[in-house]
């Protein structure tokens, strides 16, 4: 009887069992490699997040571009013939532009809403102000205010410049309408120059 084992069985150092494994140079490329990976979808998730707030930015700009052409336009169409009491005897006329700084304009609009039924008319006092790049709309729910505050509204930032063009039907277009004007333009050219949408014309019938 033949009493010998296979020696790989006798010794745990044999090297007949090889153990399996990666290296520390393996570990090390692993490493870098996935570390690179990483790096570049870090960057196109940052790209992603820039897009977007590019996106989220123009979005909002644009909204709020439709936003001041719809309150012009609606402010136009409701334009009435009369004038506001300054006090002393002094009287504001109906319509007036040209005659302040940074693009004042001024004027009396029907088709302000009275849902509490309140005892006052439905007219309004509008002034449009160009202040700091930013097209401010304030309102009076009196035409004759006489110093009241109004509320006031910021419908467009990064206005570089706002101008307007009123029609006469006997002198053409105007540079500016004053309190002697007896009666409203025709129609109103308005012509805004943004800091994205560049410059912006848009002419509004009046009667």
């Amino acid at each position: 009887m033949n009493f010998s084992t296979n020696n790989c069985q006798r010794s745990f150092k044999s090297p007949c069992h090889k153990q399996s494994g990666f290296t520390l140079i393996e570990l090390l490329v692993s490493m870098m490699i996935f570390s690179m990976m990483s790096l570049m979808a870090y960057g196109g998730l940052i790209n992603i997040f820039k897009s977007n707030e590019v996106l989220t930015s123009q979005e909002a700009q644009l909204k709020s571009l439709k936003r001041t052409m719809m309150f012009l336009e609606r402010d136009m169409r409701q334009l009435v013939f009369r004038s506001r009491s300054a006090g002393f005897g002094q009287s504001e006329g109906a319509f007036l532009y040209g005659l302040g700084q940074d693009g004042l304009l001024e004027f009396t609009r029907a088709g302000n809403s009275n849902p509490m039924d309140l005892k006052r008319s439905t007219l309004q006092r509008v002034r449009y102000d160009l202040d700091d790049n930013k097209l401010i709309r304030s309102s009076w729910n009196l035409v004759d205010h006489l110093g009241a505050e109004p509320v006031k509204m910021t419908l467009l930032d990064n206005v570089d410049e706002f101008t307007l063009r009123l029609l006469s039907v006997k002198r053409g277009w105007q540079d500016n309408w004053g309190k002697r004007a007896k009666g409203l333009p025709k129609a109103v050219e308005f012509t805004l120059e943004h800091k994205y949408w560049g410059k912006i014309k848009r002419i509004i019938p009046i009667q």
